[in-house]
């Protein structure tokens, strides 16, 4: 139901103070990097926060409707920066030199489907060996929710597979929340399962547009999906299904997704 209503009939997932977070957090370890190496202190990212703050979001009225007073707002920014004081926690960018920050990436796997995404930071080692980083401005997963989380790992690793840069060695979400890391070592045939995953969700997509059925199914993150308010487990007001939506989605060469 959650991609009938974004997907295909268009309702954006307001701003909150977690995404928002995530988006300042990431820009500054991005451009990090842009620094000499030994200028990536803890010292000069946290200087990176306020010019960040002001070009993306200070004038952003409906980031700024998110808090009631100045307090929270205040609370807000400090949590900005106390993630990024548990990057350099983590990680030592002195030592460190991606190939790429923030690279997209698109690739065909069939005739039929198309992938694409953004790749937080690509590392390759002397030998050529790559490895795939990802930052998470939450927590680490329970064990309960860990195969969602590597369901993420093994897309990346379909992606980079299909380009010239080939199967990653190894894919890492670092979770700035609680200084965690969960770490995947992709091989070929578990890649290649994931594929074929892939192309059977892609099925089913079509057949739902075809049938215009898209059933909800409750489970504890509806608790934080963003237009829960047009569920119909949680409101009787839900909108008919967007025609021009469906023709759209099955028009379109394959399916895309960016995390």
């Amino acid at each position: 139901m959650k991609f009938r209503l974004t997907q295909v009939d268009g309702f954006k997932e307001p701003p909150s103070p977690a995404t928002t977070r995530g988006t300042l957090v990431h820009a500054v370890l991005e451009d990090l990097f842009d620094l000499p190496a030994q200028q990536r202190t803890a010292e000069n990212a946290n200087e990176m926060i306020g010019p960040l703050y002001e070009k993306t979001m200070a004038q952003d009225e409906e980031f700024l409707a998110m808090f009631t007073d100045d307090v929270l707002l205040d609370k807000w920014k400090e949590e900005v920066r106390a993630l990024v004081r548990q990057y350099f926690a983590m990680e030592n960018p002195t030592r460190l030199e991606p190939y790429a920050r923030e690279r997209f990436v698109r690739v065909e796997i069939t005739d039929q489907i198309a992938l694409h995404g953004f790749i937080d930071r690509i590392d390759k080692a002397p030998n050529g060996a790559i490895r795939i980083v990802d930052y998470k401005t939450g927590k680490s997963p329970q064990k309960r929710f860990v195969e969602d989380m590597l369901f993420q790992m093994r897309f990346y690793s379909l992606l980079l597979r299909n380009t010239e840069l080939g199967l990653p060695a190894r894919t890492q979400l670092v979770f700035l929340g609680d200084g965690r890391t969960l770490t995947m070592d992709p091989t070929s045939e578990s890649i290649e399962a994931f594929e074929h995953q892939l192309v059977s969700i892609w099925q089913d997509i079509e057949t739902a547009a075809h049938q215009k059925l898209f059933p909800p199914k409750k489970q504890v993150l509806c608790n934080w999906c963003g237009v829960q308010k047009f569920c119909p487990l949680y409101s009787s007001d839900t909108p008919e299904v967007s025609e021009e939506g469906l023709t759209r989605l099955l028009e379109i060469k394959g399916a895309t997704r960016t995390i």
